[in-house]
């Protein structure tokens, strides 16, 4: 027999203030003291949150609350944050992040690495740079908008500098995000319907991405 189903019914209000303490105290010390709050009100409606809304995109994994820090020793060791990501076939992120101000979406691609960067250029540049204005558009009429992503001074050599889509020709990254407030609509189902309303609206990109620039293992 399976598991009963938990819903989504939002973060408690103290889910936020522990975020906001963590941030302002991020100590073993703090964490050690503080960390049933946690474990009773941060990651348990972050994972419920995350299987509700695998149920319709695919598994979410959720983030730990460790920071990695084998290659930055000098940040901070524990997230000030919590969330989740989906990963496309094609290698696509889908994520969500709550923090201490709000809830963010992010959809797209961190860095375009080794080949996909110049596979991502040349459709750009094709006429199948037309689908990747409609797939933005489609994106932005749901609130979400180019994030500020690494880009190159100038359009690439190898493509006319006045080109109609220079501007989406001189991107390293590719991302698409909307931010909510932080309010009492947190502790409610609210935030499941406007992520996976995001994450939908964003898959025509999702998709054009996978398409022209699949991540290679």
């Amino acid at each position: 027999m399976s598991a009963p189903t938990v819903a989504f019914t939002g973060w408690p209000t103290d889910a936020l203030a522990f975020l906001h303490e963590i941030d302002a105290d991020n100590t073993a010390a703090f964490w050690a003291a503080q960390r049933h709050r946690y474990d009773t009100c941060v990651r348990p409606p972050t994972v419920t949150l995350a299987a509700a809304l695998g149920a319709e995109f695919g598994e979410v994994r959720v983030f730990r609350p460790y920071r990695n820090r084998r290659f930055r020793p000098d940040i901070p060791p524990y997230r000030t944050d919590t969330g989740g990501v989906f990963r496309t076939a094609g290698g696509t992120d889908l994520g969500f992040v709550l923090s201490g101000s709000g809830l963010a979406v992010t959809v797209g691609r961190f860095a375009f690495t080794g080949s996909a960067l110049r596979r991502y250029r040349e459709a750009v540049a094709e006429p199948a740079g037309e689908a990747l204005v409609r797939a933005l558009a489609t994106a932005g009429a749901a609130g979400l908008e180019l994030a500020t992503v690494p880009t190159t001074a100038r359009v690439p050599r190898g493509y006319p500098a006045d080109h109609a889509r220079g501007e989406l020709l001189r991107l390293r990254a590719l991302q698409v995000r909307v931010t909510w407030a932080a309010g009492p609509w947190l502790g409610t189902h609210e935030p499941l319907a406007r992520i996976a309303g995001a994450w939908r609206a964003a898959a025509p990109l999702a998709a054009w991405l996978d398409g022209v620039a699949p991540v290679e293992e």
